[in-house]
Order: structure tokens, then C-alpha cells, then sequence
């Protein structure tokens, strides 16, 4: 229900989905169920036993082996456009200094419209100072989950100014 719940905010069309600590693979199951191709998914995963798993598990999907404290590192993922980021790492439990490197590289990877989805098994919505440049457009409380989950969904604001466009 929660994997399903995570997946039906993924926008359709084009683009990369960047899942973060995708672990055994089901929100990673429920995206391809979604209708997001395995060639738009990017799976990045920082456990080596993990990785392993997931390449033998779903092979068509990229799978990056490596830390989302670093996504601006991978050349790949700057390299193109990225419409939703869906992360499944345990920010809340996470240390603060960690979190807010993981949050600036998702604002670094993200683009007009990009879409951060986040869940966790706290009940009340608490993401003070979310990834820079994205705004809360969704929260909802999934209560047939064990433990009941919070989903919370951002989309990235940010305008680029004139003079930069230029």
C-alpha cells in the first residue's frame, strides 16, 4: 500500500526517476508497476550486498552504487533531466549534518518541476527546511501501512533569474 501510495506521485512523462536507498526493491517494484520505464529509472544505492541484489533483481533499471549525500558527483544524473526523486532513506534518524548534505545534493540535481517524495513513519509533517527551492504539495497519512507512514511530496520551485538564463 505504501510503495503504491509513493509510486502514484510519480508524475508521468519524460525524465529521470532517481529512487534514494531503494533496499530490497519494493517502492523500486511499484514504480515500474506505475508505468516508469526501466530506462528512465536510477536506482542509487549506498549497501554493496544491496546494489547486488538490486542489478540481479532488476537489471534493466541503472543502478548507481553509491551515497545520496554525492548525487551531483554522478556525471550521469547532471547530464539529464530529472522529474521525480523518491527517496526512502530514513531522514528523520539520520544526523542533521547528513541530512542537509543529502537534501542540497537533491536540490542540485533537480530541475523546474522535479518532484521530491519522501516517506516516514511520523505522524505529523515536521520537513523544516526542505531541500532548497522546493515547495510541500502533498502529505497524507497512509494508516493501512504497519506502522502507519506520513508521504510528503515537494516540487522544485526555484526560478532562475533573467540575467542567468541569458
Amino acid at each position: 500500500m505504501l510503495a503504491r501510495r509513493i509510486a502514484s506521485l510519480v508524475p508521468h512523462g519524460k525524465g529521470l526517476v532517481v529512487e534514494l536507498g531503494p533496499g530490497g526493491g519494493a517502492v523500486t517494484t511499484a514504480l515500474l508497476r506505475h508505468g516508469v520505464a526501466a530506462k528512465d529509472l536510477v536506482l542509487v544505492e549506498r549497501s554493496e550486498a544491496l546494489a547486488r541484489q538490486l542489478s540481479r533483481r532488476f537489471p534493466a533499471v541503472r543502478l548507481i552504487h553509491g551515497d545520496a549525500a554525492q548525487l551531483a558527483s554522478f556525471e550521469w544524473l547532471r547530464c539529464h533531466r530529472v522529474r521525480a526523486i523518491v527517496s526512502s532513506l530514513p531522514l528523520r534518524s539520520l544526523p542533521a549534518q547528513q541530512v542537509r548534505q543529502i537534501l542540497d545534493q537533491v536540490s542540485a540535481i533537480a530541475s523546474p518541476q522535479t518532484v521530491f517524495i519522501q516517506f516516514s513513519y511520523a505522524l505529523h509533517a515536521s520537513y523544516i527546511g526542505m531541500a532548497q527551492g522546493f515547495e510541500r504539495e502533498y502529505t497524507q497519512l497512509v494508516w493501512r501501512n504497519l506502522p502507519p507512514a506520513r508521504v510528503e511530496s515537494f516540487r522544485y520551485t526555484l526560478q532562475v533569474p533573467q540575467a542567468a538564463a541569458a
